[in-house]
């Protein structure tokens, strides 16, 4: 069972005035954002500061204004985090990504991850393998994911609507992200029944809940008792 705590406001302009946090072995910390929809080019420009000029063209190769704030606010995001988390020498170029494209940070001592669906970004520590997934619900036709779910998946789904689908889905998915081995693993074989997620004889925790209109799931290895969602300002 894991504990939520209250959601706190953490704003970026202050975020290195908050006192360095010891991650325990059994929680995550949950950073969100969602853009304002009035948010204009010179606050893209100001934050884009803040970042080197590779992950500046990271983020402008987004032809859409959402994407890039994504981009952009996820990345600043893990700069918020290594800090609390205790990396007093990060710099961007610490953070690379493995040969299936997961991101991690040299000599760390926190794992995170991050989605981003419509004006929503996530990101998510901890000292365990995680994975995080989040999507914004839309109207989907069940019967064009057969090469997703099992026969027995498909069947809640129709029996329980589109909330199971998108619990499903995101489940699938950031136990992929947690695994770290991208679309190299097809959904069909990551499982979900009553006693979990597994793939292949793994066991996998997962916590799936609503926010907004959205919906989101976290995976890691071993299961998380506690958790911590930080509401991010920008």
């Amino acid at each position: 069972m894991i504990t939520q705590n209250s959601i706190h406001n953490v704003a970026f302009s202050d975020f290195k005035s908050i006192p360095k946090i010891d991650l325990r072995e059994d929680e995550y910390y949950l950073f969100q954002y969602s853009t304002d929809s009035n948010i204009g080019q010179d606050i893209l420009k100001y934050y884009l500061e803040f970042l080197p000029q590779k992950l500046k063209q990271e983020v402008l190769k987004y032809r859409r204004w959402d994407d890039r704030y994504n981009c952009l606010f996820g990345k600043l995001m893990i700069y918020m985090g290594a800090y609390i988390f205790g990396y007093d020498s990060f710099e961007f170029e610490k953070i690379l990504k493995d040969s299936y494209g997961k991101p991690y940070m040299i000599n760390s001592n926190f794992n995170f991850n991050i989605s981003h669906s419509g004006n929503t970004v996530v990101c998510v520590f901890s000292k365990q393998e995680i994975g995080i997934d989040i999507e914004e619900i839309n109207e989907i036709e069940y019967d064009l994911f057969e090469n997703v779910f099992s026969t027995q998946e498909l069947a809640e789904i129709q029996d329980n609507g589109l909330d199971k689908f998108y619990e499903f889905w995101t489940k699938k998915e950031s136990v992929i992200k947690a695994i770290g081995k991208g679309m190299s693993i097809p959904l069909t074989e990551i499982k979900i029944d009553k006693e979990g997620t597994t793939y292949e004889n793994d066991t996998w925790y997962t916590k799936t809940f609503k926010m907004d209109n959205k919906y989101c799931s976290i995976t890691s290895k071993c299961e998380l008792k506690k958790a911590q969602e930080l509401q991010v300002i920008f």
